[in-house]
């Protein structure tokens, strides 16, 4: 007695299609002739192909739903029975244009395509494609900007020649370019899963996530450097020097800087971002009697209230 498709594929009547695609993968995998150690795995794999070259089409999967083995034959009875009344002098009308035949050409024609489909298997054998891989790969900000050589170990699932999920470790050396941006993904083509049966290997995709640390914050492809001024050069105006990415640089800070400004430097970040600075009046701690005095002679010098505004005087 001929196997259910169902059960032939391990799944329930209500399988979604991804899991009929799924399960088609892990036991043609477990199945193929080329890599199968099972006395019956050619035979095997027939049934496999088979039930899922008819639950993966909608069309064939409500029939087959509807008839079971028979789904093919049950088209062609009912285009006989439909002919009879025809001819026996029903009013009904029928249709019998060229290339309108609906559900009753899909069923013949999808007939003998399979025929040849498992013709050209025979000849030409049967191959799964590897599937793709993805990790996510840490660097610096400078080594965004510089370019970096990483050794890449990560694990990941796959299916061994018994069906069965495994556990697999890839390592690698990998060149991440210069000027790489935040997120970014890289594909290194295949790298990925190995393919069966001379299948194509997957791809491997590496996403590029470049952290933030005590001297850069990386928001998208932004960068933010917080530099600390005196007093005195918030004040005053200043020309100072300042760590980016790209090396030190001089930097022009303008009479009455407050502490908290931003200044951009345009496409200066990563990518296409920006590169800011934002600045940051430090006092400087009053230790001696002479500097206490120094501060206590500001007060009464600038008469200034930071607090004017919120208090509404």
């Amino acid at each position: 007695m001929d196997k259910d498709y169902y059960s032939v594929l391990g799944i329930a009547k209500a399988a979604t299609d991804a899991e009929i695609k799924k399960a088609y993968r892990r036991l043609a995998k477990k199945y193929h002739p080329d890599v199968s150690t099972e006395a019956n795995a050619e035979e095997k794999f027939k049934e496999v192909q088979d039930a899922y070259e008819v639950l993966k089409d909608d069309k064939k999967r409500k029939l087959y739903d509807q008839y079971g083995r028979n789904w093919q034959h049950a088209g062609q009875n009912s285009f006989q029975q439909e002919t009879h009344h025809r001819g026996s002098g029903s009013s009904q009308q029928y249709r019998y244009q060229s290339g309108d035949f609906g559900d009753y050409e899909d069923v013949f024609g999808e007939f003998f395509r399979q025929q040849r489909a498992r013709q050209r298997q025979q000849k030409q054998g049967f191959s799964i494609n590897g599937q793709d891989l993805h990790t996510k790969v840490d660097i610096s900000v400078t080594d965004a900007f510089a370019g970096v050589e990483r050794e890449l170990h990560f694990a990941y699932q796959t299916i061994d020649q018994e069906g069965r999920m495994i556990e697999k470790t890839k390592r690698l050396k990998v060149k991440i370019p210069k000027a790489v941006g935040n997120h970014q993904q890289i594909r290194l083509k295949g790298q990925g899963e190995a393919g069966v049966g001379g299948g194509q290997d997957g791809n491997l995709y590496l996403e590029i996530c470049v952290q933030s640390d005590k001297q850069y914050k990386v928001v998208n492809n932004d960068i933010y450097s917080h530099i600390p001024i005196a007093p005195w050069e918030a004040a005053l105006g200043a020309e100072i020097m300042v760590p980016t990415p790209h090396g030190s640089m001089k930097l022009n800070i303008p009479e009455h800087t407050q502490s908290g400004k931003k200044m951009r430097l345009k496409g200066k970040g990563l990518a296409d971002g920006d590169f800011y600075i934002v600045l940051e009046v430090i006092l400087p701690p009053a230790v001696s009697d002479a500097q206490k005095a120094f501060y206590q002679k500001m007060a009464q010098e600038m008469a200034f209230d930071p607090r004017k505004d919120l208090l509404g005087v």
